[in-house]
Formats: C-alpha cells, sequence, structure tokens
C-alpha cells in the first residue's frame, strides 16, 4: 500500500514538473484586482496574495508572469474564455472548466458601521431596512443567505473602488458598507492621513472563507499545488504573511474603532 502511495505521488510530482518548461517560454497570464490592498496593490505589483502567487510558481520554476488587473466580473469572464491563466478572485459557483486550488489564505469580510448609528447586527437579517454599500461581486462571494436578502435593505449598491466605502461610511453617506477586514484596516489608515475618522463597529456576521487560486488547466492548478506546499514547508510562506502588511489585521477592534 506504502509503495502504491508513493507511486502515486512520484506521477503527479512528474506530470506538474513536466508542465513546467512550457510556461518558461511564454508568459503566464494571471488577472488580480485591482482595487485590493494589502492581498493586491497594483502600483507596486504586489501583495500579500500575488506575492504567495509567485514564490509559489517562482518554486516550479515558472517565473515568466504577466499579471492583469480588472474588475471580478471581467476577471470570471476572462477565465471562462480561456484569454487568463490564474484568476486570483473567482466567485464560489461551480464551472467545468474552472480549478481550483488549495486555498492560498482566507478572506473575513465584515458589516461595519458608526458606532453613532447603535446598529445591533448580529445576522444578515440585521441589514434590513438600511443603506449598504459592498464590493463589486459581493453577493456571488458571500455566502447565501447574503444574496437573497438584498432586497429587504432600504439600498443596496456594489464599487469597484473599496477605498470610496470608507468615505461613504465616515461621511454618512451609508449606514453599512461591506469588505474584507483587512482591506478595511488599509484604507481606513489611507483615509486617517486626510481626513478625521469616526468611531465605528465591526460586525463579524460572515464565515471566513478560504482563498484558492482559480486555473483553466488541471495540470498548472497541480504543478501551483505542489509549490504552494513547498513554500509553506520551507517558511517562505509564513514570511510572506507576516510582512506584507498584515500589521493592520494585527490590531484589535478596540483599538481601532477609538
Amino acid at each position: 500500500m506504502k509503495q502504491l502511495l508513493f507511486f502515486l505521488m512520484l506521477c503527479i510530482n512528474f506530470k506538474a514538473y513536466c508542465l513546467s518548461p512550457q510556461y518558461t517560454e511564454k508568459a503566464l497570464v494571471i488577472a488580480a484586482s485591482a482595487y485590493l490592498p494589502p492581498y493586491m496593490m497594483e502600483h507596486t505589483n504586489s501583495g500579500i496574495q500575488l506575492e504567495i502567487v509567485k514564490a509559489a510558481l517562482k518554486s516550479q520554476g515558472i517565473t515568466h508572469l504577466d499579471i492583469h488587473y480588472m474588475s471580478n466580473k471581467r476577471i470570471e469572464q476572462q477565465l471562462i474564455q480561456g484569454k487568463i491563466d490564474i484568476a486570483l478572485n473567482f466567485p464560489a459557483t461551480v464551472h467545468a472548466d474552472v480549478y481550483k486550488s488549495e486555498a492560498l489564505l482566507y478572506y473575513q469580510n465584515v458589516a461595519i458601521s458608526l458606532a453613532a448609528s447603535e446598529f445591533t447586527i448580529n445576522s444578515v437579517y440585521d441589514l434590513a431596512g438600511k443603506s449598504v454599500l459592498a464590493f463589486q461581486n459581493a453577493t456571488n462571494f458571500i455566502e447565501p443567505p447574503f444574496k437573497s436578502i438584498t432586497h429587504i435593505l432600504r439600498s443596496y449598491d456594489e464599487v469597484i473602488n473599496q477605498e470610496a466605502q470608507v468615505d461613504h461610511l465616515m461621511k454618512g453617506w451609508v449606514d453599512v458598507i461591506i469588505l474584507e477586514r483587512r482591506v478595511f484596516l488599509y484604507y481606513l489608515e489611507k483615509y486617517k492621513q486626510s481626513a478625521k475618522h469616526l468611531p465605528f463597529v465591526v460586525h463579524p456576521i460572515f464565515q471566513r472563507a478560504p482563498r484558492p487560486a482559480f486555473f483553466n488547466n488541471k495540470a498548472l492548478k497541480e504543478t501551483f499545488n505542489i509549490g504552494l506546499g513547498k513554500i509553506i514547508d520551507s517558511g517562505e510562506y509564513q514570511a510572506i504573511i507576516r510582512l506584507d502588511g498584515t500589521e493592520y489585521a494585527k490590531l484589535s477592534t478596540d483599538k481601532l474603532s477609538k
């Protein structure tokens, strides 16, 4: 039995390593969101998520990368049409020609309101009657029943540029914003540099969500998974998580809301 398992693992590794050379000659096209720091930052071609992907591919000898930045909806379309090789944001819908990797990391989407509003929000149903501003394609990324309750909101909109969400909340233009916790903290720090921020409350009403990478090539996905495991074992993964902007996520909600 042990010999059989060893043989199967050897075959998977051989297949993956045989795939790598074709991507050393032609650039691997990766699609990422342009407005998702600290996970993806267009101006530096970096961020936590991108650095994990780069390191995993590099461990497999794949370094020729072409990173394109676009909206979540366009990323979905481009991957299905085979115009890109890897998508870093893709809704949790089943598609026959799309293969997802092991989780790169986990996102924690949250609802955030101003403390002065004194809202009690313990579930998505408590958003009823409120004006909500979410990130683009949130209804496809956030788990049910979020999508089904948007019709009971006073208003519901989505934006591509999530920096606007913080601005709208602090100016009282919306009751609640919905976005990933690290993304909010990143833009909050930026907002503080030019404007006074108001006390706020974080409502953790959504589940922690794994964020894999998505491929239209199964063999490339397997190659990537091997590379991801390799950088986790070597400690390189932990270094990326620790050094790429996660100091925001380490701060407690109590300290941040003061």
